[in-house]
């Protein structure tokens, strides 16, 4: 269900979605994400970064 949550932040600016890389860490009990777009990104990050920081499930959330 929280992939599903993920893809619909992301469906606005798929296009310009270039990367997505999960890793699980079993023993710490949590999911990292890294989301890398395209140079030219058409949207704003601020708006998708604050979409990911309203989910109850997401510990932290920044732009690199």
């Amino acid at each position: 269900m929280r992939v599903a949550a993920v893809w619909q932040v992301l469906m606005p600016v798929a296009r310009d979605v270039e990367r997505v890389r999960i890793a699980t860490n079993r023993e710490r009990g949590f999911e990292d994400m890294t989301i890398s777009f395209a140079e030219t990104f058409s949207g704003s990050l601020h708006t998708v970064l604050g979409q990911f920081e309203k989910m109850t499930w997401v510990a932290t959330a920044e732009l690199c």
